[in-house]
């Protein structure tokens, strides 16, 4: 029982090493590292295929910096683009080793010192070695770019420089669009292997890698190279690895803010003077090291995609700034939350508002219209001795001739001298019949159309209505026009009535004016001005009564008489106003008042009484 224990404590232990062993190493777990005797220098690598294939390629290069500079101790560190990112951000490593995009993109934000730069396996040693390849299967039947558009591909990550954006750039640079071209994407980060392997299995149709990953996985075994192809070959003859796109600067270690100069001095000394033929070199893959280069190329690669770090959309700045201060970010969330649900809240109580407002300007109108209703009623009682009058005088007529008619049918005279008695009647009915229609008209609730009549037959049956009332009143009214006449388009029945009330009101005045000085010798009078322009019509009634004694009597519910509700001239002032035209009122010395209404809707000449 007890070796049994034992054997299965040991097993535990074993499957929990190797389980630790197999866990990514994050920006946290770098300071975990055990502390030894020298001081421990981290230097962080970007893993492209894995932990495992990382200390395969950099852990000799690290061994030759222990060797080489023995006061610290280099310790080195696998990582993925973005704890590489965050490791820097938290100033956890003193190095990065990584490829020309992650330069760019962390050099562009962070204090970074270039120390060197890998060379390639060339003749001339050039330190260009990163790009991207696209591949398929060799089964397959496409042969260019334009094959593949739109077709599932697999890649590194959006933003790994070789397993997607050099790629990207080359499309664009090639007059293809990069959304139409990388429709379907699927990215698989790392390791990079599983971008062939899913093009083996036809998961995908073509895969985006890094340069020379084709080539190193068929050394490795781990594919068949004859299995695939690479469109879009560039004429490399000095690089041994297929590419789809330009060659960019090769991988580069940099400092820290973190990191020591005086210790980057010494590993720029160290890895410059690296023989090429040593053990270090031969694992990176690489002929050397060399100074840092100049990454000018790889600046107009994320320019030209609007992805250079200083040059981010403000809105990706915004979100970055949010990230890193998340509280503040989470007040202003909320603030904007509570802005805009009180401007929905304004939005809704002007609604409400509005609908009440014009509810009641609806009201308004009705009750103005039964206001304008009573106005027309009160104008006819006033009108109605004069109207009786009126009616009365063709009675009278149609009762002597019917009575000469009479007669002469006693008589027994000839029908020729009948005939002209029963013309005289029908010529009274009709007369009767146009008062009875006029007043009709006035009392009805007048319509807002209009119609083309003759402003001096409109005069002439309006002063007509009022002939009784000026006769009683000795009132002298006299008519005066200026141009030639015209039809005007108007509201017959609500121009009529701003007529009967101007006069009236004159008729008062005058009236008033006799009752305040009867010895003077006074003739009351009324004066009807029509002029007629090119551009307006301008009817004028003048009197000479008392003038006016209110500062402003178009003002509605204002009024000098005394059984006045003030709504006549504030009617009338509404009616011209529909009209479009101008109703205004003014004294005159010695006494008298003047009301002027202006009209801008002359139209056409008269070519005869028209009056609807």
């Amino acid at each position: 029982m007890i070796i049994r224990r034992w054997f299965r404590c040991y097993f535990y232990a074993v499957f929990l090493g190797v389980a630790l062993m197999a866990l990514p190493i994050s920006a946290q777990s770098i300071s975990e590292k055990p502390i030894s005797e020298k001081p421990n220098v981290n230097i962080g690598v970007l893993a492209t295929r894995g932990h495992l294939y990382s200390e395969q390629r950099w852990q000799p290069t690290v061994d030759w910096l222990n060797q080489q500079i023995s006061d610290v101790n280099f310790v080195l560190h696998p990582l993925d683009l973005n704890t590489m990112a965050d490791a820097v951000s938290q100033q956890t490593l003193d190095f990065v080793l990584t490829n020309p995009g992650q330069s760019v993109t962390l050099g562009r934000q962070y204090t970074l010192s270039w120390i060197a730069t890998l060379t390639n396996k060339t003749p001339e040693n050039t330190h260009s070695g990163i790009g991207s390849a696209l591949v398929v299967r060799a089964s397959s039947a496409y042969r260019t770019l334009e094959d593949v558009v739109g077709l599932s591909m697999a890649a590194v990550s959006e933003k790994a420089f070789g397993g997607y954006l050099t790629l990207r750039y080359e499309i664009a640079q090639q007059g293809i669009n990069p959304n139409d071209f990388f429709a379907d994407v699927h990215y698989l980060g790392f390791p990079i292997d599983a971008n062939l392997y899913q093009l083996r299995d036809n998961n995908v149709e073509a895969a985006i890698v890094p340069v020379c990953l084709l080539e190193n996985m068929s050394k490795e075994g781990l594919i068949d190279k004859q299995n695939f192809r690479v469109l879009n070959l560039k004429d490399n003859s000095n690089f041994a690895c297929q590419v789809s796109t330009p060659l960019y600067p090769n991988w580069s270690l940099a400092k820290t803010e973190r990191g020591s100069d005086r210790l980057a001095k010494q590993i720029s000394r160290v890895l410059l003077s690296m023989p090429n033929d040593n053990p270090a070199i031969i694992a990176a893959g690489a002929s050397g090291w060399t100074s840092s280069v100049n990454l000018l190329s790889i600046d107009k690669v994320y320019q030209a995609l609007d992805i250079l770090p200083l040059q981010q959309s403000w809105w990706k700045q915004a979100l970055r700034l949010f990230r890193s201060h998340q509280e503040w970010a989470w007040v202003i969330f909320i603030f904007f939350i509570i802005i805009n649900a009180y401007h929905f809240w304004l939005e809704y109580c002007f609604s409400k508002n509005k609908q009440e407002l014009e509810k009641t300007q609806y009201r308004l109108k009705q009750k103005s219209e039964m206001l304008e209703h009573s106005q027309r009623v009160a104008i006819v009682g006033e009108l109605g001795s004069s109207l009786a009058h009126e009616i009365n005088q063709p009675l009278a007529a149609i009762r002597n001739y019917s009575e000469g008619g009479l007669l002469r049918l006693a008589k027994k005279l000839p029908y020729q001298d009948i005939v002209p008695v029963f013309d005289k009647i029908q010529s009274e009915v009709d007369r009767a019949d146009a008062i009875i229609n006029r007043l009709r008209t006035l009392i009805t609730k007048r319509s807002v159309e209009k119609q083309l009549i003759d402003i001096e037959q409109l005069l002439d049956d309006t002063i007509e209505l009022l002939h009784f009332r000026l006769q009683k009143l000795e009132v002298g009214i006299f008519r005066e026009i200026e141009g030639k006449p015209a039809n005007v388009e108007v509201d017959i029945v609500g121009l009529q009535q701003v007529i009967i009330n101007v006069i009236n009101n004159a008729m008062e005045a005058c009236l008033t004016h006799f009752e305040r000085h009867p010895d003077i010798g006074y003739h009351p009078e009324i004066i009807i001005r029509t002029n007629y322009r090119q551009d307006k019509f301008i009817l004028e009634v003048v009197d000479n009564g008392t003038g006016l004694e209110h500062d402003n009597p178009v003002d509605a519910f204002v009024s000098t008489k005394k059984d006045g509700l003030g709504l006549g001239l504030a009617i009338c002032r509404d009616v011209i106003e529909m009209h479009k035209g101008e109703f205004m009122l003014r004294s005159i010395k010695p006494n008298g008042c003047i009301v002027k209404i202006s009209l801008p809707i002359l139209v056409t000449e008269i070519t005869g009484n028209r009056y609807g």
